[in-house]
């Protein structure tokens, strides 16, 4: 697989954790499957996107998601590209703070070591919120989760919210690993369009 095909896949994979992101904002619930895929790319470390994701129809939320942003669909996904530009600044700062990188990276390994729970169970998602809020969270601008406060308010649904922001990070990091730069998503567009809908 080319690079323009990994890095194209990673922005999917960042748009489908925003786009899940939304859901839980505004529902409570997101897609399960998509949800599952999502959280446990936080777990694998490979900077091959095949070795992340089995095939493109894990992320088929994402590249949904980023076939409208590229189509100027923006009514629909406003708040998904808002979130997906506020987590590839939140990565850079992340880059620039080893203190906070080493305790996500120590974190996530432990969590590994142990795989007591599902990645989606209430008890991963706490431990996954709860390291989004003490290194990520502590950075600024924070990202700020727009949403039904019944939703905003509850406890799991803004643990699993912050794991999914965690899995926005790890897209990220991998899209950036491909050759990403975010002047790649103003060029390019229609080129993108066509590789989407062969994914699709």
């Amino acid at each position: 697989m080319n690079k323009f095909k990994q890095r194209t896949l990673a922005l999917a994979s960042l748009l489908q954790s925003t786009t899940l992101v939304d859901q839980l904002a505004n529902t409570g619930t997101c897609n399960a499957q998509g949800n599952e895929v999502s959280l446990k790319s936080i777990m694998n470390n490979s900077t091959n996107i095949e070795e992340v994701f089995q095939s493109s129809k894990d992320l088929s939320i994402g590249l949904h998601s980023l076939k409208n942003a590229f189509s100027k669909k923006q009514k629909n996904t406003q708040n998904i590209i808002f979130y997906a530009l506020a987590l590839i600044n939140l990565e850079k700062k992340l880059m620039k703070n080893q203190d906070f990188l080493s305790q996500i990276l120590n974190e996530i390994n432990q969590i590994k070591k142990q795989n007591f729970f599902e990645i989606s169970h209430s008890n991963s998602l706490a431990r996954l919120g709860e390291l989004y809020k003490s290194t990520l969270g502590e950075l600024n601008p924070r990202i700020m989760v727009r949403g039904e406060q019944l939703y905003l308010s509850n406890q799991h649904t803004a643990n699993h919210i912050r794991a999914l922001l965690l899995s926005g990070i790890r897209a990220v990091s991998l899209w950036k690993s491909q050759g990403g730069k975010t002047w790649h998503l103003l060029l390019n567009k229609k080129q993108s369009l066509k590789l989407i809908e062969t994914f699709i």
